[in-house]
């Protein structure tokens, strides 16, 4: 993500919101995070287990193994599988996909309800939150823009973002959805004259 996320990607990502803030009356903003939750019991879980099969090993392998090395040998296979296991890739694969997408929602949530997403004066507020480890997009609009869309639009929407992780070339798709996102929301919210900008376009929040 970090290598992907240069200043030229930044630009082009915020004049991207921008446009979707000109032409309709949405309040987006955009989250983008390495990941939704910390999963810590999957690396302890993997160096407890590298620990113990290369304890195993020494202890009934046919050949002789010195003292310091049936006692360092297993701390050294605990490191590894500990750091081996901080790979996004080894992650995802040890973890359910429905408990990646909830943790994604929670966050998403939590995100919306700390940073004052509801608090438009029209409702038009609208999160797009990016999980890359869980490789995830949660969009979650305010009432206002949700009730202006059919359902059917939302859930293709959805779809398409989701479907960035889906090749290389991640944050090309993100911007091409963020242009698809624009020509929706001009279409069943368009533009007034009145219309301010109340929200950032992109939330640093803590939680």
């Amino acid at each position: 993500m970090k290598k992907e996320f240069t200043t030229d990607f930044q630009t082009r990502l915020w004049d991207a919101v921008k446009s979707i803030e000109r032409d309709s009356q949405a309040e987006v903003v955009l989250v983008l995070r390495s990941c939704s939750h910390a999963y810590p019991a999957i690396p302890l879980i993997w160096g407890i287990c590298a620990a113990w099969l290369s304890h195993t090993y020494m202890i009934y392998a046919p050949g002789f193994f010195e003292d310091w090395l049936i006692y360092y040998v297993p701390v050294f296979a605990f490191a590894i599988g500990y750091a081996f296991a901080h790979l996004p890739a080894i992650t995802r694969l040890c973890i359910k996909k429905s408990t990646m997408q909830k943790n994604v929602e929670i966050m998403a949530r939590a995100i919306f309800q700390k940073g004052g997403i509801h608090h438009t004066r029209a409702k038009t507020g609208v999160l797009i939150y990016c999980s890359f480890l869980e490789q995830s997009v949660y969009i979650l609009p305010d009432r206002g823009i949700e009730m202006a869309m059919p359902h059917e639009e939302w859930q293709r929407l959805r779809q398409e973002f989701n479907l960035i992780f889906a090749g290389k070339k991640t944050m090309d798709r993100l911007l091409a959805a963020l242009h698809d996102t624009r020509l929706l929301f001009g279409r069943y919210l368009p533009s007034r004259t009145d219309d301010i900008n109340e929200l950032p376009d992109i939330l640093e929040i803590d939680l």
